[in-house]
């Protein structure tokens, strides 16, 4: 561990903003004197007490509960103290700062960002899976990405990894032997089954593959570009799915000059939809710069959705026009994930 690791550590642990609660959690090695400083004495361990947190004078900043994880068995494996206070931002910053000034003499510093699950996975509470999954569930936008990560949390990810782990080490233990004995008659690979037991460890990675691949489209959601000439629908279908009115439409071809995006879900799914400008050869230097844009996040797409007008189905230049837009894309989706629509 590094220096810091040691250092006891205090940060406001809920989100930013005003609140009904608002929780100041301190973690370290010992952080007897921050509790005799704002609680008044010692505390029994896991129980909540109500009190009042004392400033340096003795007068009470606020009352609320005071909850006491002696280590180990606490969410970093430290000493930790939490503080639930109203949630009112300068009460907290008053809780934060009289911890600060108390925990002085011991060396008690602000968290980094991530530092308290950085630390539960330092004191082997959580694998590096499960501090992953941490985050995740935090950021989590839609319920089947929440569902996942507390999964992950809860070791479901760290299980199938173990058990591709302990295939390997069988198959490996196998040929060592096979190796290490090899004028003995008994073929060990063979009559283990390694080849048997190879192709069920190939079949279990492709599952772990599978799910890692799930839990990310979860995360972070799947980016598709409305793509195709102006004036052939790209943003009333946004405002369609967005069930408002973000994009202008009007008759005028090169109404969007710029990209519109919206986030919304389909079962369960994030689904980044971006409107661009219409694809076209211009001399309108504003819209030259937002027919660059659109290309740039075809680019990036994971799908695009090429849109047609077919009202103007047998137009020689409407159809001459899309089949160029259709070439770029087959050009540019070559070799690449994403996927033309």
């Amino acid at each position: 561990m590094l220096p810091r690791h040691h250092q006891p550590i205090v940060a406001v642990a809920t989100a930013p903003g005003r609140g009904a609660v608002g929780i100041v959690r301190a973690s370290g090695r010992d952080l007897r004197v921050l509790i005799d400083a704002l609680c008044g004495g010692a505390l029994a361990p896991r129980h909540a007490s109500y009190l009042p947190f004392q400033a340096a004078d003795g007068s009470p900043i606020d009352q609320g509960l005071a909850i006491h994880f002696p280590a180990p068995h606490s969410y970093t494996g430290e000493d930790v103290l939490e503080l639930q206070a109203h949630g009112g931002p300068v009460v907290l910053q008053l809780l934060l700062a009289r911890c600060l000034e108390a925990g002085r003499d011991i060396g008690l510093r602000i968290a980094e960002p991530g530092e308290f699950t950085e630390r539960a996975f330092l004191n082997d509470k959580l694998d590096l899976a499960q501090a992953e999954a941490v985050a995740d569930l935090i950021d989590a936008s839609t319920e089947a990405a929440a569902l996942s990560a507390s999964r992950s949390l809860a070791g479901a990810f760290s299980t199938e990894i173990g058990g591709l782990r302990d295939r390997l080490v069988r198959l490996r233990m196998l040929v060592e032997a096979t190796l290490d004995f090899p004028d003995e008659e008994i073929d060990f690979l063979q009559q283990a089954d390694a080849r048997g037991q190879i192709d069920d460890a190939v079949d279990a990675l492709d599952g772990v593959l599978d799910h890692a691949r799930q839990g990310a489209l979860l995360r972070e959601g799947i980016k598709v570009v409305l793509a195709g000439q102006p004036n052939v629908g790209k943003s009333s279908l946004l405002n369609a799915l967005a069930g408002a009115e973000l994009a202008i439409v009007t008759p005028i071809p090169g109404t969007t000059r710029d990209k519109v995006r919206e986030t919304i879900q389909i079962e369960g799914v994030p689904l980044h939809v971006i409107d661009t400008a219409g694809l076209r050869d211009t001399h309108d230097e504003v819209e030259r710069i937002g027919v660059a844009r659109s290309w740039s996040e075809i680019e990036a797409a994971d799908a695009v959705l090429f849109l047609h007008d077919l009202t103007r189905r047998g137009d020689p230049l409407h159809e001459a026009q899309d089949a160029q837009i259709a070439e770029r894309l087959r050009l540019d989706a070559a070799g690449r994930h994403p996927r033309v629509l």
